[in-house]
């Protein structure tokens, strides 16, 4: 069935969005009025992706005001200047594919008399390799926060001086926050639980294929390589993300063993997460941290429980 604008596609949409689990949006162009009617009142929508360019904040194609907007929802926003693809993804595994952007021409929400002509489309299961695609597009998003925000608000009127000079459309921002996320941790179980789901993917329950599908786009790891080829690029990228270096770094400085409440009590002083997420919250992560490190280098760190506490050691 193909949804069209003017007739049922706003419409199509909507019961869509309110039919998902967890919502990931992918629009270019986004007016904050069009995407509060879409979404407001639906409490499962999890992030958003938008290009944001300069020039389509100084041209009106998109809106700054959705940033506020959705931090006061405790929707994610991201922002990526590739994105020219217009989806929404229901906990990644069915698909609302269109050719519309979120604005009251596009949707015809607002009412628009002059609409454009737009079409959309429902993917009922998506492949594992197009979900890993857009693991990929996540992984390399930029994460708004107020930080970035203040950054691009503040660069704004000088390039609205420029325009229309396209050429000279370029924001700089200090992203080295980005790679002290939480999303920037593994989320697979185990070095063991990675392996085993990769090679037996389509058997995966959907937990574990969405955390591998993480993984994999946070290390850049294609589908279809032999086990020597994954565990190399896996042991390279893991033990060079900043975050994680960082972190061995401490415990090297902390006389090379660190018990699990000073980790927790370091990650969450170290995340640039907002808002930051709560102690009692990130507990897994460590669990599957310190299981990662010792899978990776098993004859450099070990973990026991002197005193009843986990403890990560270098060996």
């Amino acid at each position: 069935m193909i949804y069209k604008n003017g007739s049922d596609l706003s419409q199509g949409l909507v019961e869509f969005i309110k039919d998902s689990t967890s919502l990931y949006i992918f629009v270019p162009y986004i007016k904050l009025e069009s995407l509060k009617i879409l979404i407001e009142g639906q409490g499962n929508v999890r992030a958003i992706f938008v290009r944001w360019e300069a020039k389509d904040i100084i041209t009106g194609s998109s809106d700054l005001e959705i940033y506020p907007y959705l931090k006061s929802k405790g929707i994610s926003l991201y922002r990526n200047p590739r994105i020219h693809l217009k989806a929404y993804l229901d906990d990644f595994k069915r698909c609302f594919l269109t050719s519309a952007n979120i604005s009251s021409r596009a949707l015809n929400i607002p009412v628009f008399t002059n609409y454009n002509y737009e079409i959309g489309a429902i993917v009922e299961k998506i492949r594992i390799e197009d979900r890993l695609y857009f693991n990929i597009i996540e992984n390399e998003s930029l994460l708004i926060t107020d930080s970035i925000y203040k950054q691009l608000t503040n660069q704004l009127p000088e390039k609205k001086q420029e325009f229309p000079n396209e050429n000279d459309f370029v924001l700089d921002f200090n992203t080295l926050d980005k790679d002290f996320l939480i999303s920037s941790l593994p989320m697979t179980n185990s070095i063991h639980d990675f392996m085993r789901v990769y090679y037996n993917l389509e058997n995966a329950e959907n937990e574990e294929l969405n955390c591998l599908l993480h993984d994999l786009a946070l290390y850049k790891i294609p589908l279809a390589l032999e086990k020597e080829a994954v565990i190399s690029i896996l042991k390279e990228r893991f033990f060079n993300q900043p975050f994680i270096k960082a972190f061995l770094v401490y415990v090297e400085q902390n006389g090379g063993e660190i018990y699990f409440g000073r980790a927790k009590e370091w990650i969450h002083q170290n995340c640039e997460n907002v808002p930051l997420p709560r102690k009692w919250e990130i507990t897994e992560n460590i669990q599957i941290l310190y299981r990662w490190i010792v899978g990776l280098e098993k004859d450099k760190y070990l973990v026991d429980t002197p005193n009843y506490s986990e403890r990560l050691k270098i060996v």
